[in-house]
């Protein structure tokens, strides 16, 4: 071999011990020979302040510190973290357990050879309360839009509800339409098979948790013709394609029942049914002031209802007509019930007045409403409903009632466009529409507007500093 052979090979082998001992080295220099000295929190984060959305920490390294922004308004004593840390180390308190944040809270990472590193999380709400904000229509059937929709029908159109990915529809007082939730557009109809009774035989539209729909009848009892009793109806449809059963059928000689009515809850399960009386049409100068509540208990209902008298209301002894009653949940302390006649009223459960919307001098808005959603999310409570003002004005309302329902002020309510502007006169003569909301992720909700004779439309809503 000859001598710069000889040289090469001595230098190649050289190096190759030489990058051995240096890898070694920093193996030591990193994690020892078999343990990991690493202490690091590498994501900080907490995922259920608000369904949907993820409130992310900044983490700095060099100062062993994290700070998180949250929304203003958060409840900082028992918030769930989910961390991250380095691999093989551990953390305590651990992630997942709640942990109160109204000060710095310390977290100590241990590395898996024992070194521990304290770290510091500092919780922080927003300076400013995010604001309820309405987007313009995404689409708008209506004469201020691209016109009204050509399956409407005479005083036909009344009641509305998201459900199984679709908006349902009741039309001509005696059918249900599915409609596409992109543009409004009708995409099939419900088996009406056996329903029968009532003006209209169908009023109004509700979609239990479990998918199932559910509409009512109007009825009216008169002395008229020797007063024959009436029967209050709600039919059920398994799903889309099933047939109606009759899931609840009330028969009085006083009342008139079904202008609306409300499904909360799972009537597979647990659900409350609710229903008005406030005043009549044929003859208008009889008026109540009752809600009707009956319960599902482990999917059985209890054909019986509870008859709620809604009492000591401010200047106010009936409802009026087209009478409307809510609950936030089935197991809710507090009632919602609403008028052509009564501004938003907040109730307990037995019917007792608690409080009233700041309306009686007509500050927020101009005329009356009557069926309305109420609804959680991003932090508020919030409610909509149709305004059916006038042959001439209509419009959706959205009202943060966060702060209580007797602190709403003006900044607490987004009226939507005029639906009628330059469109003429168009008369909803039984002044009805509905509304109905499909909640999405990363804070956003689906509202739908329908206003008998006028309007059908779909808004986002969303919050915003």
């Amino acid at each position: 071999m000859s001598v710069s052979g000889f040289s090469r090979i001595s230098i190649l082998v050289l190096l190759l011990i030489a990058t051995f001992w240096s890898c070694k080295e920093d193996d030591n220099f990193n994690e020892g020979p078999f343990q990991s000295k690493r202490t690091a929190i590498l994501s900080f984060d907490f995922n259920d302040i608000r369904p949907g959305q993820s409130f992310e920490g900044s983490i700095n390294a060099a100062e062993s510190r994290v700070n998180v922004v949250v929304p203003f308004g958060t409840d900082l004593r028992a918030l769930v973290p989910t961390i991250a840390i380095s691999e093989k180390a551990t953390i305590s308190p651990p992630s997942g357990i709640a942990n109160n944040f109204t000060q710095p809270a310390t977290y100590i990472v241990t590395a898996e050879d024992g070194t521990t590193q304290a770290w510091t999380v500092v919780v922080e709400e927003s300076d400013e309360e995010p604001r309820l904000s309405l987007s313009p229509p995404v689409w708008n059937r209506s004469p201020a839009g691209s016109g009204v929709p050509s399956f409407f029908t005479p005083d036909g159109e009344r009641g509305i509800d998201f459900g199984n990915g679709h908006l349902y529809v009741t039309s001509n007082n005696d059918k249900i339409l599915i409609l596409s939730p992109a543009d409004g557009s009708q995409i099939g109809s419900l088996d009406m098979s056996g329903v029968s009774g009532g003006e209209p035989k169908i009023a109004d539209i509700e979609v239990s948790a479990d998918g199932s729909i559910l509409a009512c009848n109007t009825v009216e009892w008169t002395s008229d013709g020797g007063g024959a009793p009436t029967t209050f109806k709600i039919y059920r449809w398994e799903d889309e394609t099933s047939q109606p059963t009759l899931w609840l059928s009330y028969t009085n000689t006083q009342y008139r029942m079904g202008d609306t009515f409300t499904v909360i809850g799972d009537v597979s399960g647990d659900a409350v049914v609710l229903t008005s009386f406030g005043r009549k049409f044929l003859n208008p100068t009889d008026r109540g002031n009752l809600v009707f509540k009956w319960t599902v208990t482990g999917g059985v209902l209890n054909p019986e209802p509870e008859i709620i008298p809604i009492q000591g209301v401010p200047t106010l002894t009936r409802l009026g007509s087209r009478p409307h009653a809510q609950l936030l949940r089935p197991d809710s302390e507090e009632l919602y019930v609403n008028a052509n006649d009564i501004d938003f009223t907040r109730t307990a459960l037995d019917g007792t007045f608690q409080a009233r919307i700041p309306n009686g001098g007509r500050q927020l808005y101009d005329g009356f409403t009557s069926h309305f959603e109420i609804f959680e999310f991003a932090g508020k409570r919030v409610l909509v409903t149709a305004f059916p003002r006038s042959n001439i004005e209509s419009r959706l309302i959205v009202i943060d009632i966060t702060n209580g329902l007797e602190n709403v002020t003006a900044e607490d309510v987004i009226l939507s466009q005029n639906f009628m502007q330059g469109a003429g006169e168009i008369a909803n003569v039984n002044a009805s529409g509905a509304v109905a909301i499909n909640p999405l992720e990363n804070n956003r909700v689906e509202v739908y507007v329908l206003i008998t004779n006028q309007v059908l439309a779909k808004f986002i809503l969303t919050t915003s500093l």
